[in-house]
């Protein structure tokens, strides 16, 4: 509904003729359904009414704004018309209220935005959500969210005030804004916390969106009280509808997932991580070889692998490898077989202590021969199968 409000919001702006504003409105409905029609009345006199009786007002209104206009012989402005309406032919409702739309934007507008940055508050977003919840599985499309806070951010407001805490925030606010893509919603959740929609996004794809994200905020500085300092966010990714179905589990899971990232070291993204395996996954101690994917001349890295499923490989490397890498591994499922070649996407990466890196890697089959997946799958079977004996 939320969602439905903005459209009709924006059907009056730069539109001073009330017929350019109707044909709006009705070509809104056309597109979106009879719920439009509660929307637009709601909108316009406060009156909550069900989709079948707004809809039959709201043509009633047309109709008798141009019954005026005849009689009188000019344009009768549309909230004349409907003030007319009401108190003439509709006396059963009551407690009506005449909205100038540029009154009620503003009303909105405090309604929904956080004052201090300029970004969506906590409740238009749990809004947002449920509506974009509902497309997502309307259209059968997946989306993401981004938990982020800010690292430290107690001690910047301990030690030099809340004053310079909200520069900060408005700041990294500002950063978020420039940084995300037009089609993705911001909020300020609450404190130094912000959450990211981004619909019809993947959630690996989220994790490589919201790690470019927390580079560019490292990358900046801000000048407090005259010394300069470094921001650090942490940040958290869950998607619809592999992780949860309901906004609350998905908030809560995109929660889980930073407080992950803060207790990896903080100034990190944290994919949600379910206990329960998706694939059959399997200890696996092999000599790898891995080397990034389109440069012919990059050196090639050594590592173990410790685990491997369908989805994907961890391994251990010296060095680290940076989260959407794109890279190629190599190893031997035996002594006697050649070597099977991997490609993936490399999707986390915790460090354990000086040239001592765990990455976790998602397998692109897309980009493989089918072949190597059918290895891998016979292998795990075989596997799995002792492991019962």
């Amino acid at each position: 509904m939320g969602s439905l409000k903005e459209s009709v919001l924006n059907c009056s702006i730069n539109t001073d003729d009330d017929d350019v504003f109707i044909n709006k409105l009705n070509k809104l409905a056309g597109n979106n359904g009879e719920d439009t029609y509660s929307v637009i009345i709601q909108t316009l006199t406060s009156l909550d009414l069900k989709p079948g009786e707004a809809k039959k007002c709201w043509f009633e209104i047309i109709s008798h704004r141009e019954n005026i206009s005849n009689t009188l012989g000019r344009k009768i402005s549309l909230l004349a018309t409907i003030s007319d309406y009401f108190f003439s032919f509709e006396k059963s409702l009551k407690n009506h209220r005449i909205v100038e739309i540029n009154a009620y934007e503003k009303i909105k507008k405090d309604s929904t935005h956080d004052d201090l940055t300029g970004l969506f508050n906590k409740a238009y977003m749990q809004d947002a959500l449920s509506q974009h919840i509902s497309l997502a599985k309307r259209h059968n499309t997946d989306l993401s969210i981004l938990f982020l806070d800010i690292d430290d951010f107690k001690g910047i407001n301990d030690t030099f005030g809340h004053h310079s805490g909200d520069i900060v925030l408005k700041n990294v606010a500002h950063t978020i804004s420039q940084e995300m893509r037009a089609s993705d919603i911001i909020a300020r959740f609450g404190g130094d916390e912000f959450v990211i929609l981004m619909p019809n996004t993947y959630k690996i794809n989220a994790l490589l969106i919201s790690e470019r994200l927390r580079k560019t905020i490292q990358q900046k500085t801000i000048t407090i009280k005259g010394t300069t300092h470094q921001i650090t966010v942490s940040g958290g990714v869950a998607g619809f509808p592999v992780d949860a179905l309901k906004v609350k589990d998905l908030l809560n899971l995109a929660d889980s997932a930073l407080y992950r990232a803060k207790g990896a070291g903080k100034n990190s993204i944290s994919l949600f991580k379910e206990d329960k395996r998706r694939f059959l996954r399997i200890k696996f101690n092999r000599p790898i070889k891995v080397k990034h994917l389109g440069f012919t001349r990059t050196r090639t890295l050594s590592g173990t692998s410790k685990n491997i499923a369908i989805g994907g490989i961890l391994f251990e490397n010296k060095e680290p490898l940076s989260i959407g890498a794109k890279v190629q591994v190599s190893f031997s499922i035996d002594k006697e077989s050649d070597p099977l070649f991997l490609i993936g996407t490399i999707v986390r990466v915790e460090t354990f202590g000086p040239h001592n890196y765990d990455i976790g890697m998602t397998l692109s089959f897309k980009e493989m021969e089918k072949t190597a997946k059918d290895e891998i799958s016979k292998f795990l079977i075989q596997q799995s199968e002792d492991n019962d004996k």
